[in-house]
């Protein structure tokens, strides 16, 4: 008991701090006596090629974004969904309303909205003017550019 006295007086403990850390000190050596003196029991190894070629083979496919496939033929989304067929450049000026559903972003109501809005202002003058149209901001609008064009 002198001792824990001694050792609590000289770190400025209380007795429940210096258990502690006693507590703390013996589980440390234990932990280093059993790594250093236990047998390695032939611990399995992974064998990480088989992982990697998976990697590979998957960072070369092209990326799909937002609904959108790389190439004509339609292919598995990245939850294995069907995913929809996208145009390279939909004609804003004479696209139906399919025609915008197809597009990544763009559902019925909005690709109605689309049409009803070039039957009642004309054809569109600029690819900006879509954003007139309700439910079309400036994310909808940049997620739309790539796939619109302005014709006639």
């Amino acid at each position: 008991m002198k001792l824990m006295k001694a050792f609590n007086n000289a770190f400025g403990f209380t007795p429940t701090e210096s258990k502690v850390v006693l507590f703390l000190l013996a589980m440390f050596v234990l932990g280093l006596a059993v790594k250093t003196f236990m047998p390695d029991r032939g611990a399995a190894r992974f064998d990480y090629r088989e992982s990697d070629s998976v990697f590979a083979r998957r960072s070369a496919e092209p990326v799909v974004r937002a609904g959108a496939v790389a190439g004509p033929e339609s292919a598995r989304g990245p939850f294995g969904g069907r995913q929809k067929k996208v145009p390279p450049a939909v004609d804003i000026n004479s696209a139906t309303k399919e025609e915008f559903t197809a597009l990544p972003g763009i559902g019925g109501a909005l690709a109605e909205r689309i049409v009803l809005y070039r039957e009642e202002n004309g054809p569109f003058r600029s690819l900006e003017e879509l954003m007139n149209v309700k439910g079309i901001g400036r994310k909808k609008y940049d997620q739309l550019v790539p796939y619109c064009r302005l014709g006639k």
